[in-house]
This record gives structure tokens, sequence and C-alpha cells, in this order.
């Protein structure tokens, strides 16, 4: 069954160039359909989808054009800091943005990006964190929370899957292990990993189908922001696992959830069969974060995020999600000898000296990043 996003009705990819104004839609060639999910969330505040701008090639969408695309600019930045800042044909709102810790040294070095923040703040952050880095360096900034705050509960289509399961996300595997001698329900695991080099709209696609799976959970035990502030707006029990070596993505918004150290989810008295109802303190950040971008784009569809009739198909999601002889081609392509060989001499090491704190989901996943994005 087509999951909506490629018809008229979803938004997600029509081409009415008709109309004066363009609008475009961030894309991802990335490890983590968390990216996706941001994607998703400003696609409400878009009337159509006139083009795509992969968050890797902001300078370079349409050089030279004489026309202007209105983007919602919210993501994690960036793998590749040299392709910021955004080319002269994207009409930027710069919301929801957080910079990662080892780009921001260079970011604050580059002239022209800080220049970028400057003439089209004040930039909206998304967490405390990026807000203090860009005030440290004269840009005007402020706290907007995650755009996936303004994701839209469908009560019809909860009502009319009745779903009695509990969701894990990205949770090492002896707390799923005390999760399941807690309940009689069914306990589901998802990772935000995913294969880089599948069809960007197959991961829109695939991201719908997890914001499914997160809308009709009784409870959802995640470690992710994106997994826990969209259940946030979905109005679905979640406790928030925390790490000790985070960075500060969390600031601001970790005081929003239930939340526990993973070390001390053992102890900890949540109860996975009747869970606490989540803080309502998010709405305040969600109202704004709205009318910001409907300021922006005049545009607002109000309706939910996952239609009444919503029903994923499951084996297309498991096409998707498997690894396919193109995309492997297309990473080793990307890559050259030397890094393959020091990629596969540091997993070799690791395997037998394993580095610090030693997780294997987020071993599993900072390996990745670091060598294969």
């Amino acid at each position: 069954q087509d999951s909506g996003l490629r018809t008229q009705d979803s938004g997600l990819r029509t081409q009415d160039s008709g109309l004066r104004t363009n609008y475009a839609l961030m894309k991802y060639r990335s490890l983590n359909i968390g990216d996706e999910i941001q994607s998703i969330a400003a696609s409400r505040f878009l009337p159509r989808i006139d083009d795509y701008v992969f968050r890797e090639e902001l300078s370079s969408f349409r050089t030279g054009s004489h026309e202007k695309f209105k983007t919602i600019l919210n993501s994690w930045y960036m793998h590749h800091p040299k392709d910021f800042p955004p080319s002269e044909a994207i009409d930027p709102l710069l919301i929801s943005m957080h910079f990662a810790q080892k780009i921001r040294s260079i970011i604050a070095g580059n002239k022209a990006g800080m220049k970028y923040l400057r003439e089209h703040g004040p930039v909206g952050c998304r967490d405390t964190d990026t807000a203090q880095f860009l005030l440290e360096n004269d840009v005007p900034a402020y706290f907007s929370g995650c755009m996936t705050l303004t994701l839209a509960e469908n009560k019809a289509l909860k009502a009319k899957r009745k779903s009695e399961y509990v969701l894990c996300v990205d949770v090492p595997d002896d707390l799923i292990e005390n999760v399941r001698s807690r309940t009689d329900k069914p306990v589901y695991c998802l990772t935000k990993i995913v294969n880089p080099y599948v069809d960007s709209l197959d991961r829109l696609e695939l991201a719908k189908v997890y914001l499914y799976m997160y809308h009709n959970a009784s409870a959802v035990i995640t470690s992710n922001l994106h997994t826990a502030l969209p259940c946030l707006a979905f109005n679905v029990p979640v406790i928030l696992i925390r790490y000790e070596y985070e960075d500060g993505r969390f600031q601001g918004l970790d005081n929003l959830l239930h939340q526990c150290k993973a070390s001390d989810f053992a102890s900890y008295a949540y109860d996975i069969n009747n869970p606490p109802a989540n803080s309502q303190e998010f709405t305040a950040l969600r109202d704004s974060l709205a009318e910001t971008c409907r300021k922006f784009t005049g545009y607002d569809s109000g309706r939910p995020t996952l239609d009444d009739d919503y029903s994923p198909d499951i084996v297309r999601m498991l096409q998707m999600m498997q690894s396919n002889c193109d995309g492997d081609r297309r990473a080793v392509w990307h890559l050259n000898g030397k890094m393959l060989l020091k990629a596969a001499a540091v997993k070799f090491l690791h395997k037998f000296f394993p580095p610090a704190a030693y997780d294997k989901i987020r071993y599993e996943y900072n390996y990745s990043d670091k060598y294969f994005s």
C-alpha cells in the first residue's frame, strides 16, 4: 500500500510551478532515519514541494538560479561543514538547528558562514547548547526547541489500531531484557541506523513507518531525541535513556521528558504497563514553532501526521532497509583504499580491545559515522 508520501495529498512530491513562491524540503544521505523525521515535521508547513535540497550539498543547490526556494533549515549540522553556507537560491528559515560539537570550530572560523547566520538570524536553535555557541560568536540566536514537537497525533488512528506493545529504540540488550521481564505485552525493538544509500524518497516513506510505530505504542523506551520528542507530540508515554558521554544536543529538551541513566534503569521505578503521562511543558515550544513556520511559508496543513487509514507496508519497509548491491558499490566508490584499510584495522583492534564505556549500539553508530559518512 502506498504510504501517501508520493501523492499530491501528502504534499511531499508535487510540482506546481504556476505559483510564484517555490518550496524545497531537506533530504539526506545518512545512517540516521531521524533526519527524515525532521523533514516530515517541516513538510506540514509547505503547501507543496518544488524541489529537494541535500543537507550536505547546501552550497551547491541550484547555483546560479534566479529562482528562490523557501526552505525550513531545521536539522543537525553537519558531516561536511565546507558545504555551509547555503546557496543564494535558498530563502531560509533558520530554526531548530543544532551544530555538532566536532564542527563548531570550523563553523566559527568560516567568515561566510557566520555572516550568513547573522544576516538570516535570529537563529532558532534546537537546544540551548547550540544557542549559547552562536551567541558567544555574536550570532543572534534563541532556543526554539525541535521541529518534531509539531508532529500531530491522530486519535482516530490510535482508536482503530488499539495497539498494545512496548517499543525499545536504540537501547542495550540488557535493558530490553529488563523491559520484557516487567510486562506481558509484546516488546519490539528498532534502531535509527539504516542503509544510507536507500533512495531519498523511500527514506521519507520509511521514516513515516517509524512514526507509525511510535504513534501506536503503549510505551516507548529510547536513547534518541528524534524518537522521544515525536512521542511527546503524539501523546505516547516515553522515557529517555541517558548516557554519560552525551554532548549538548539534549540541553533544554531533556527536562521535558521522563528520563533515566542506562545504568540505573533496572532499579528505576518505571511502570511499563501503566506508564506515567508525559509532561505538557513542551506545548509552548510547539505552538511557537508552528507560528514561526506559518509566518514564513503562509501555510499549515493542520492535519495529523498520519492519516486515519494509514497502514504501513511492512514488506516494502524491510526491502528498503536491507542492504543492496547498488548501494554497496556506491559506498565503496566514495571511499578510498587508505580509509577502508584504516577502518578495517580499527574495527579489528576494537574487537579485542573495546574502547572505554563500550556500548554495542553506540559504538557501531559512531564507528560508521566516523568512517563511512
